[in-house]
């Protein structure tokens, strides 16, 4: 059985291309736009907002990780998006192998001990420029 596999990549560098690939020769989910769409779903923010947001981490995020136990905290609406999108990050590597783009994956799936192959697509700027 594969692993999930999360996709970190440098704009331009064909990372949700080359994601898309893998999962279809695999044979297993693809998880990029889907997550926006789904985080929309769970967070009530409409998907524009989610996409400008959800790629970054705060520390407001690391700190909920350490202090999830305090019923006492605000949260931005970036960190309400980062929740809503760590939960269908974690539902989808719960369900079994998958190819995941971006949207802090790595993060989130080191953060819940969830095994994972990270890969870093990166290109020249010379051909990030063509794409």
């Amino acid at each position: 059985m594969y692993p999930v596999i999360t996709i970190s990549r440098e704009f331009g560098s064909g990372g949700h291309s080359i994601g898309k690939q893998v999962a279809k020769k695999l044979g297993v989910p693809f998880l990029d736009g889907e997550i926006v769409n789904q985080t929309a779903v769970e967070s009530g923010y409409c998907k524009e907002l989610i996409e400008e947001q959800g790629e970054t981490a705060t520390s407001a995020n690391r700190w909920f990780d350490i202090s999830a136990a305090s019923t006492m905290y605000f949260q931005s609406p970036q960190d309400e998006i980062f929740l809503a999108q760590r939960k269908v990050i974690l539902e989808a590597a719960k369900k079994g192998p998958c190819v995941i783009v971006g949207r802090c994956s790595d993060y989130i799936l080191r953060r819940a001990d969830i095994p994972c192959i990270n890969v870093l697509i990166h290109s020249d700027m010379e051909n990030r420029k063509v794409r």
